[in-house]
């Protein structure tokens, strides 16, 4: 009997050492739940914000350069060209002042002031993508009336970049904006507008 009692305590021992190591797994698997261990993952809402932001003038951007690199050889250009170009300028334009009206602010300290600025961004696309529009009401009778289109094209193109940038820097820069600057900063497609 000694010898089953040996065993026995043995067992419950192990049993026992058995049952300690599944609690503590279980309690240490609880602890740092998951919520916070994907947080870090998660983009905060200035995060999300600037990289909807970004996402969109990037993409604007894109599309402006390619209209500049094509409207920069205006002899080599036809009249559908130009016009192709100008339909381009103004969908994209279209598309970044919807886009930004429908961000609204962020959620940040100085998202009424980011608000603010672009509103201000958004009214001057559509003022030069007036200017755009209007190029291209009419067919270009000679040359010298499609390199003024051209030129024209070409100003507002470059008014309308000029602007943008300067709205997303005036964004790192606004009183009360440190989230909303860490989020730019932060951002894979805000960075890629610095390039």
């Amino acid at each position: 009997m000694t010898r089953s009692r040996g065993v026995l305590r043995r067992t419950r021992r192990r049993l026992a050492a058995a049952g300690l190591v599944v609690a503590l797994v279980a309690t240490g698997a609880g602890c740092g739940s998951d919520d916070d261990g994907d947080s870090a993952d998660e983009p905060t809402a200035a995060e999300s914000w600037a990289d909807d932001l970004c996402t969109s003038v990037g993409a604007w951007t894109t599309t402006m350069e390619e209209a500049r690199t094509t409207l920069s050889e205006p002899r080599e250009l036809s009249a559908a060209d130009l016009e192709a170009t100008i339909d381009q300028v103004s969908s994209s334009t279209s598309t970044l002042v919807g886009d930004l009206g429908d961000l609204g602010a962020p959620d940040t300290e100085a998202g009424d002031a980011a608000q603010e600025r672009l509103t201000a961004l958004s009214d001057e696309m559509e003022s030069q993508s007036a200017v755009v529009e209007e190029a291209a009401g009419s067919e270009p009778g000679n040359l010298q009336q499609l390199l003024d289109r051209v030129s024209t094209v070409t100003g507002a193109a470059a008014a309308m970049l000029s602007e943008a940038k300067a709205a997303v820097a005036d964004l790192r820069e606004l009183d009360g904006a440190q989230e909303l600057q860490d989020a730019i900063e932060g951002t894979a497609s805000c960075q890629d507008l610095r390039g």
